[in-house]
């Protein structure tokens, strides 16, 4: 059951993550206002969003203490937060897509394309940070 903490910190990360990114990268391809002030914006909602992941991590790491546990028990949740991996990066990289495409349309600007692209690749890390935790951590209480 305590692994189970980690991979629900990880969704729960994930999914905020990508919802705030998305609501950013629109943002910033409809020109709703100034780039730095969306990247703002979006790092202020990944910082709330990543509380209640980290304070599960910590929660499931000093529970797992005096316990142990075999590899076969962190299988399932090993499983999942690798595929919460392949998720995150899937829509990052298909939102990537679309704006190349808008860009080969030229129904965007060459400065709207950088910064979609670069709050992407931004986005991809802060999305993987706290499943990678998760991994790190579901290895450590393995013995």
């Amino acid at each position: 059951m305590i692994p189970y903490l980690f991979v629900v910190a990880a969704v729960i990360a994930v999914i905020g993550i990508i919802s705030a990114y998305k609501k950013a990268h629109n943002a910033i391809l409809e020109g709703e206002g100034d780039t730095a002030k969306i990247q703002s914006k979006f790092f202020l909602h990944v910082a709330i969003i990543e509380a209640l992941p980290i304070i599960l991590i910590i929660i499931g790491f000093v529970l797992a203490e005096g316990q142990s546990f075999t590899m076969e028990d962190i299988y399932i949740p090993l499983a999942i937060v690798i595929g919460l991996f392949i998720f995150n990066t899937f829509i990052v990289f298909s939102q990537i897509s679309q704006v190349k495409h808008l860009r080969q349309l030229k129904q965007i600007e060459e400065h709207t394309l950088n910064a979609a692209r670069g709050i992407s690749f931004i986005a991809i890390a802060l999305a993987n940070a706290v499943p990678i935790i998760s991994l790190v951590f579901m290895i450590m209480i393995t013995s």
